[in-house]
């Protein structure tokens, strides 16, 4: 099984790529991003890995789409979340989020153009919990930003409809991601584990858990009709 993560360096696609590397049945990981992604020392297997590099997630050049082609699964962890907000303008993030998902799409598609309804690409979409399916109605908090995200996710759904010979599109929500990489998520992990009610208000998961509940879905298959897997479900 080959699996192509896009988004190679961030912080779910780096614990999706240890995690793989243990699979027995993913023979192959293409970890594509922007600067190259770097293995750790002790992962059990580096000869199934390959990293490659893009100048920008809106352009995927033919050598990348080359790279593409014969994927199984397509995990794409591309995205400005909420708290980095402040650092871009509003068109830029809507250019990261979703121009740059589409551009995505198409280029599986197109490197892809032989595949047939029994072998799909899996397209797995990561998006975030709380992301509203009601366009009309704008949230008090985010309210443009979440409007864009929800867009996003009726753009990759109506594209898997339109080319499900050869890809089909998911879906999944995760709520906050913790993880003992830094300090900082260190104190807000372990904050949220002692504090049950702020877990209870935040739906939240670890990064450990979050990767291996991908992985499981890449590598098995997702429940029958199962398009959009909640925080919950993870």
């Amino acid at each position: 099984m080959k699996i192509v993560i896009i988004g190679g360096t961030g912080l779910v696609a780096t614990e999706l790529i240890r995690q793989g590397l243990t699979i027995p049945e993913i023979t192959s990981i293409v970890a594509v991003a922007r600067r190259p992604v770097h293995l750790e020392a002790d992962v059990p297997d580096s000869s199934k890995f390959k990293s490659v590099t893009l100048r920008d997630y809106e352009e995927f050049t033919d050598i990348v789409k080359s790279e593409l082609a014969g994927a199984d699964v397509c995990i794409w962890t591309v995205a400005v979340t909420p708290f980095r907000l402040s650092k871009f303008d509003f068109a830029e993030v809507k250019r990261v989020c979703q121009d740059c998902t589409v551009a995505g799409l198409r280029a599986v598609l197109e490197a892809n153009a032989n595949a047939t309804l029994a072998n799909p690409t899996k397209f797995i979409y990561m998006s975030a919990e709380g992301t509203p399916e009601d366009l009309t109605k704008k949230t008090l908090v985010f309210g443009d930003y979440n409007l864009m995200r929800g867009r996003t996710e009726q753009i990759v759904q109506e594209f898997g409809k339109e080319h499900q010979q050869v890809v089909n599109t998911y879906i999944v929500r995760p709520g906050m991601v913790w993880s003992h990489i830094t300090f900082w998520r260190s104190v807000q992990g372990n904050m949220f584990r002692a504090m049950n009610l702020v877990t209870r208000a935040i739906p939240n998961i670890g990064r450990t858990e979050l990767a291996a509940a991908i992985l499981d879905q890449a590598v098995n298959g997702f429940q029958k009709d199962q398009k959009i897997v909640p925080n919950a479900d993870l």
